[in-house]
């Protein structure tokens, strides 16, 4: 009898230790008070979460709540033992319907919104234990529109990023920019008209060319209605992944990925990416125009037009284009811009940023002489009065002369005077070992990757 109970005993204490060991399941609303408003949040927490466990925010559509569950991810955090939190959007006013609905202010800057989902990740972290280093943002339709802005304005909270049937449109195009390049996975109805699948193309020009993604994808056909295009990462950036499906329309999930599960290609693409994965964080703007097999002038260039060697984005008119774009846009701050430039013979060339809105000034308007001797350039610049767009063009003074330009970058830096308006030895281009996901890998990596921008099979054998 006495072993029977020390048995007993033993094993209501092995309970305890297993149920202390993992947090209980939670599958409810909780209430959070943000400067000064009630706001709500859905939390799953599965009962196998992990003792550090990433964290997924999950942004619902225009007029939904957080009871959509729109991506909804609890079967797979209940696999992998991750924690999902569901926010509710407060009323937006709506220019393009003329009304408010419950959604988000994605537009691209910090916001009440913003506010709080960072209470949000403080909240989970105070009942559970929060992986810093792997926390993401997805969302649907206005939803996926939030998760750009959250890219933008939350670069160092979340490590990855993916969209369904949502992009910067209408009245939330501005203030795209980010602190950092970022890993983003989007994925489209070719069917979708409402956030119009034919202004896509320009979408995916402005951020590959922000995140320094090679602009030249590696596509392929996963299903028989679902085409992947791998914007490869390159030097100090992260890819861009987009998945394009016939016959979609304005949805919230499609079984046309390789996973047959749209909200588990998100998953298995931001999970693998940590918040202090290695990436070049002055990095601006990219837009690898001398890649092979890109044409520039389809993506928004002006190229070899009379003194003109190379042109990008230029004012707009937006009353019939949604406010969709090739555009250009900084914050305020303190930049270097490098290219190279090849010549023939010593020819005189000129660089001009000049700002788009506000007081549209000139911020760099540079000479510089090329030779065959002297062709890799470096300007300093700075910019004042908050984010803007601008214009950049490269001339020549003699029209009929030769001259290329590549490797065109801008960087951020808190220390103009170590960047000297002189030559510079250009970074080599497009290096590093990548696979299909556009993560990085060893060089070692079998299979098939992605080496130097090009596609390469490494056998496995």
């Amino acid at each position: 009898m006495k072993n029977q109970l020390f048995k007993m005993a033993m094993t209501m204490l092995c309970l305890v230790f297993a149920t202390s060991a993992f947090a209980s399941k939670y599958n409810g609303k909780i209430q959070l008070k943000i400067n000064g408003k009630q706001r709500t949040y859905k939390l799953y927490v599965p009962d196998n979460v992990s003792e550090s466990a990433p964290l997924v925010l999950s942004l619902h559509g225009t007029g939904g709540s957080c009871d959509m569950g729109h991506p909804e991810f609890n079967s797979l955090a209940d696999k992998d033992g991750f924690i999902v939190a569901y926010p509710s959007g407060n009323n937006v006013y709506y220019p393009e319907f003329g009304m408010s609905l419950p959604g988000w202010q994605a537009t691209g800057q910090a916001s009440e919104d913003t506010d709080f989902f960072l209470a949000i990740i403080e909240d989970v972290n105070k009942r559970y234990t929060v992986d810093r280093q792997r926390i993401y943002c997805c969302g649907f339709s206005n939803g996926g529109m939030m998760t750009y802005t959250v890219a933008c304005a939350l670069r160092d909270v979340f490590a990855a990023f993916a969209s369904i049937a949502g992009f910067p449109i209408e009245s939330m195009h501005l203030h795209q920019s980010s602190a950092k390049p970022f890993p983003f996975l989007h994925i489209h109805g070719k069917s979708d008209n409402l956030v119009l699948y034919s202004k896509l193309p320009i979408i995916v020009d402005n951020i590959i060319a922000r995140n320094g993604c090679n602009p030249v994808p590696e596509v392929e056909n996963v299903t028989s209605k679902g085409k992947k295009s791998v914007y490869a990462a390159t030097e100090g950036s992260f890819p861009y992944i987009l998945y394009e499906v016939t016959g979609m329309g304005h949805e919230g999930d499609t079984n046309a990925t390789e996973d047959g599960n749209s909200a588990l290609t998100m998953w298995n693409f931001m999970s693998q990416y940590r918040l202090d994965d290695e990436c070049d964080a002055t990095l601006k703007w990219r837009p690898n125009i001398e890649q092979e097999g890109y044409k520039p002038t389809s993506h928004g260039w002006k190229m070899n037009s009379g003194n003109i060697i190379a042109s990008y984005a230029t004012e707009q008119k937006t009353s019939s284009n949604k406010n969709i774009y090739h555009s250009l846009q900084l914050e305020e701050g303190e930049y270097y811009i490098r290219f190279h430039a090849t010549s023939q013979d010593e020819q005189a060339i000129g660089v001009k940023l000049q700002k788009l809105t506000g007081d549209k000034s000139i911020v760099l308007d540079q000479t510089i002489t090329v030779s065959p001797t002297m062709n890799d350039v470096t300007c300093v610049f700075n910019t004042e009065g908050g984010w803007a767009e601008y214009h950049i063009v490269f001339t020549r003074q003699d029209p009929n002369a030769n001259v290329d330009i590549s490797g065109i970058e801008i960087h951020s830096t808190d220390d103009l005077e170590s960047i000297k308006s002189t030559t510079t030895t250009a970074r080599p281009r497009h290096s590093g070992t990548y696979d299909l996901s556009g993560r990085r890998v060893s060089p070692d990596t079998k299979g098939i990757l992605i080496i130097g921008g090009k596609k390469q099979v490494r056998n496995k054998n």
